[in-house]
């Protein structure tokens, strides 16, 4: 309810305050009371202390009609009413002055011939004789002392004159009017000065500024722009650092006035590439020789690594003014970066100067803000700091990190992830990763270490379920190189170590294997103390060496392939130490990482 409402009391309100039998609640009945025709709503409720009822109260009184809003002019039936009362007061003014007043009634008598007779315009049925003829009764004959007197000749009543026309019928719309003055539809403005259309001074002003707003906008939409295309094309290759190109300029009114310029590049397969460029200018700097545009926004933009790097010189020269036009604010809207073929997508920005004009580090951060980069420019590249909590790098991914802390580093030819420190599957990746792009050929070196990983959580991420249970810790240094990215990471090479703790090998159930011998056996669990080993990883496998598994009296060594489609392959030496005696038996290992097969036998 708006506080600053004021009501007054209608006649119902009125009269109910004097009778308390009209309002039934007290608390509805002091609110009534309190209506005075100059409290605020605020007012009320600071009067009662309560907020909540004063409203309450107010909206049921005016459902009621007791109360109604205080207007600040009079309703437009208000106003009707009293123009009709004042129309009816000027013709009965009018027809005071014009119309005789209305002639007493007169007593028959004899008159002579020769004096005038008197007429009454009264009605004939309220006249006591006619005034055309007749004889007078002889009850109402003049009494006379002399005898009966001749009888004297009937007094004819001169005919009256005809009323004038015009008169006649101003009368008639007089009385009309005046029958018809309870009918607020039937009266007609009264117009003074004849003919003339008079407009009033603040009209006259609406109208103008109506008219040049038009204009204006008119001017904007035709006005040709593809004219100007090369010099708009000239300013962003400046600002850019290479040649773009545009292919058309147009305007658009909503939801802002501005300019679009749809599809910028620098070519197929070029640097830069930007779907749509909307410029906001202030209208009235277009008329001078240095346009000023309040908002830059750059939507669906895919820049390489390379152009990124031109992007804070290109800003900082839009900024400072010495440009042939000034940028106050630009904006990106699903930005993608591309590093050497490897897209970072769906990002946005937007950038403004500081009180000195001076552009600072550029912060780009994805739709829901759970990865933050901070740009800073350096010789021959930039440095990004990267910050990410509750990460996913992509809708469908299986990965997602809890936190992540680096810095990429970008000399114009490679980018080098240093300080990486990735939260994820509880536990943490650290090292460094560097990326380039040799020959048309991307690569890709690392050197990480894990701690603390869940191995459950691990292996469900990689798509094999959770049949593997413990806490993995290792170290790996690998290298890759191939045509492109999607078959970079199944080229890769590597070594490395690994162990685990207190955990389940699900599927490989090595007591059963020994106790059945060459009965293969499928399905079952070992649970594990430890578990490590040495980690090669070739393009044709990945091979686990050295292995050494120990969980109570159950002792296991051995060797194991992981080839293409998680095949497995290899076989485990597994010693079981009894109370009397100690078994040892070979255990070959088949199938697959999802369902593996032992089976026992020398």
């Amino acid at each position: 309810m708006d506080v600053n409402l004021i009501y007054v009391k209608t006649a119902s309100g009125e009269e109910a305050v004097r009778q308390r039998t009209r309002v039934v609640q007290r608390n509805t009945r002091m609110v009534l009371i309190l209506v005075d025709g100059t409290s605020t709503v605020a007012d009320l409720c600071q009067k009662t202390g309560n907020a909540q009822l004063v409203e309450a109260a107010l909206q049921d009184l005016e459902r009621d009609g007791l109360i109604a809003p205080k207007l600040e002019q009079d309703s437009v039936w208000e106003q009707s009413r009293k123009l009709a009362e004042e129309i009816k007061a000027a013709a009965v003014t009018r027809l005071s002055r014009e119309i005789p007043k209305e002639a007493p009634l007169v007593t028959p008598q004899v008159v002579s011939a020769q004096g005038p007779e008197p007429f009454s315009i009264a009605p004939a049925s309220m006249a006591p004789f006619s005034t055309f003829g007749g004889k007078m009764p002889q009850s109402m004959a003049p009494f006379s002392t002399f005898g009966d007197a001749p009888p004297a000749p009937q007094p004819v009543a001169p005919p009256a004159p005809p009323p004038e026309p015009e008169k006649t019928g101003w009368l008639a719309g007089i009385l009309a009017g005046l029958r018809k003055r309870d009918d607020s539809a039937s009266i007609a403005p009264i117009q003074r000065g004849g003919d003339k259309t008079y407009i009033s001074l603040p009209l006259a002003v609406a109208m103008g500024v109506t008219g040049f707003v038009v204009l204006v906008v008119l001017i904007f939409l035709l006005y040709p722009y593809d004219s100007h295309k090369p010099q708009i094309e000239a300013t962003l290759s400046r600002l850019a650092g290479q040649p773009l190109r545009v292919a058309s300029v147009q305007a658009e009114l909503t939801p802002k006035p501005g300019i679009i310029l749809a599809s910028v590049s620098s070519g197929d397969g070029g640097d830069v590439h930007a779907a749509r460029v909307r410029l906001v200018p202030e209208i009235f700097s277009l008329l001078g020789s240095n346009p000023v545009f309040s908002l830059v926004e750059i939507d669906g933009a895919r820049l390489s690594a390379k152009a990124l790097a031109a992007v804070p010189k290109g800003l900082a020269e839009a900024f400072g003014g010495n440009a042939a036009v000034s940028v106050k604010v630009v904006r990106f809207n699903e930005l993608s970066v591309d590093f050497i073929g490897l897209p970072v997508g769906n990002l946005q920005s937007e950038i403004r100067p500081d009180d000195k004009g001076a552009v600072g580090p550029l912060a780009f951060h994805s739709v829901d803000r759970s990865l933050k980069a901070t740009l800073k420019a350096q010789p021959g590249g930039f440095v990004v700091d990267i910050e990410a909590l509750a990460w996913q790098p992509a809708a469908e991914s299986r990965f997602r990190f809890d936190s992540l802390q680096g810095q990429l580093v970008w000399d114009g030819h490679q980018a080098v992830v240093r300080s990486l420190d990735a939260r994820i599957f509880d536990g943490a990746i650290l090292g460094t990763l560097t990326l380039d792009l040799q020959s048309g050929q991307p690569g890709i070196a690392g050197d990480i270490s894990v701690k603390h990983m869940n191995v459950q959580r691990l292996a469900d991420g990689l798509g094999f379920g959770r049949l593997y249970e413990g806490e993995l810790a290792g170290s790996l240094r690998f290298g890759a190189r191939a045509a492109n990215w999607a078959t970079l990471l199944p080229s890769a090479t590597g070594e490395g170590v690994f162990a685990m703790n207190r955990g389940a090998l699900g599927g490989f159930d090595l007591v059963e294997a020994v106790r059945r011998g060459r009965t293969p056996v499928r399905g079952g669990t070992t649970r594990y103390e430890q578990l490590g080993g040495n980690l090669k990883i070739t393009p044709e496998a990945i091979r686990f060496t050295e292995l050494s598994l120990s969980s109570g009296l159950l002792r296991a060594g051995g060797a194991i392939d992981l080839g293409q489609n998680a095949s497995l392959s290899g076989r485990f030496d597994v010693e079981m130490r009894g109370s009397a005696n100690v078994v040892r038996m070979p255990v070959s290992v088949s199938g697959d990482l999802r369902a593996p097969v032992l089976q026992g036998g020398r």
